[in-house]
């Protein structure tokens, strides 16, 4: 697509994320500046780890969910300055330890209005030869929107499989919810939605899990996608409870990584990725995750403009977009984030219709992110 007077301009860039526990907030935001990153966006989750407890000495532990706060970090970069951008930002904030935090980055292409909520690729780091290369895995995205209060069921799927530590946060469903005649009445619009990543060879069989204990081959019960990561530290210790042993499962998981210079020794043999156990399943292939980023009190809008270009359903967050410099000028921080999947035919005339109903105008200022979504799965009528 050329870009023409109301459409904006295509690029490919890196997304990077960091989700660090609150406490270590404003670590994350002074290693921004430092790294004079002038268009930042945050906003806020809960991580879940498992707690093990035994009420007696004589009993058996039991285990249950801990939450904490945690606030996530997203920053868009030139793609050759991914690497050394996300190892000085893993680097200032300790991320090679788990427990710290999770960290990654991702292929995608935006469409930025440049004004008004754009977001500059320009970023004064290292290059990626300028520090030594850690043990950076091939790693998955999966998301799962739920209903409302059902997000720690999937959180404790997870867990249990041994995936790092997931986190939840809330949003707002619509779009196939409002095509479902009476059954909508029974189809809350309050959405959980459940971020985690597990090693790319984990992603088939944790997948299905996550599907059976959503239940999302039941109508309106959710959706769920993965997508590949670019390279990424996640947040491995997801298990609290007393230390039996000098060394901890984290620490000996980790020093054998470092041994093996990888993850591919963890595979098992009813692992995903060696067809053992795989679920038959009408999964979607080949879609595109799109996030439109509008001004606060604007999503309805753009939501419209989104559905009727064909659009299904989509889930509505909030988030913020701050200067850690202090050299960008923010017109509008309060940010509606709009997620949606569509046919990658579909997205030549999203952005059209995007441009032709003035969304990346002021005070709109949508911004757009794509990413290609290989495998997705709900509830389709047969």
């Amino acid at each position: 697509m050329s870009e023409s007077a109301g459409q904006p301009m295509r690029r490919r860039a890196v997304k990077i994320t960091c989700e660090v526990y609150k406490s270590l907030a404003p670590q994350a935001e002074a290693a921004l500046a430092a790294m004079r990153v002038d268009s930042a966006q945050v906003h806020s989750r809960r991580a879940i780890v498992l707690r093990e407890r035994a009420l007696l000495p004589f009993l058996a532990p039991t285990t249950r969910l801990e939450e904490d706060p945690a606030e996530v970090y997203e920053i868009y970069v030139a793609p050759n300055q991914a690497r050394g951008a996300l190892r000085a930002w893993a680097r200032a904030l300790q991320l090679f330890t788990p427990g710290r935090g999770t960290i990654y980055a991702e292929e995608v292409e935006t469409f930025d209005p440049e004004g008004p909520g754009s977001f500059p690729l320009q970023l004064a780091g290292p290059d990626a030869g300028d520090l030594p290369d850690e043990t950076l895995s091939p790693l998955s995205l999966i998301n799962c929107v739920v209903q409302r209060g059902r997000g720690n069921d999937i959180a404790r799927c997870a867990l249990e499989t041994g995936t790092p530590v997931p986190s939840i946060n809330f949003g707002v469903g619509t779009g196939v919810r409002d095509r479902l005649g009476l059954l909508r009445i029974a189809i809350p619009a309050e959405k959980e939605v459940v971020s985690l990543i597990v090693e790319a060879h984990e992603q088939q069989a944790l997948f299905d899990a996550l599907i059976d204990a959503g239940r999302l081959d039941q109508p309106g019960r959710g959706f769920i996608a993965a997508c590949p990561i670019l390279l990424g530290v996640p947040n491995t210790r997801a298990f609290r409870g007393p230390q039996r042993h000098r060394a901890s499962m984290d620490q000996l998981i980790a020093a054998v990584d470092q041994l093996r210079a990888g993850t591919a020794w963890r595979r098992g043999s009813g692992a995903a990725g060696d067809g053992a156990g795989r679920t038959r399943r009408g999964y979607l292939r080949d879609l595109v995750n799109v996030t439109l980023r509008c001004s606060e009190g604007s999503s309805e809008r753009v939501l419209a403009t989104a559905l009727r270009a064909g659009a299904g359903g989509a889930t509505i967050s909030r988030s913020k977009l701050f200067s850690p410099s202090g050299k960008a000028t923010v017109a509008f921080p309060g940010r509606e984030l709009v997620d949606l999947s569509l046919d990658p035919g579909q997205l030549d005339g999203l952005i059209r219709a995007l441009g032709d109903g003035g969304a990346f105008d002021a005070p709109v200022a949508c911004f757009v992110e794509t990413k290609p979504l290989p495998m997705a799965f709900t509830y389709v009528a047969g």
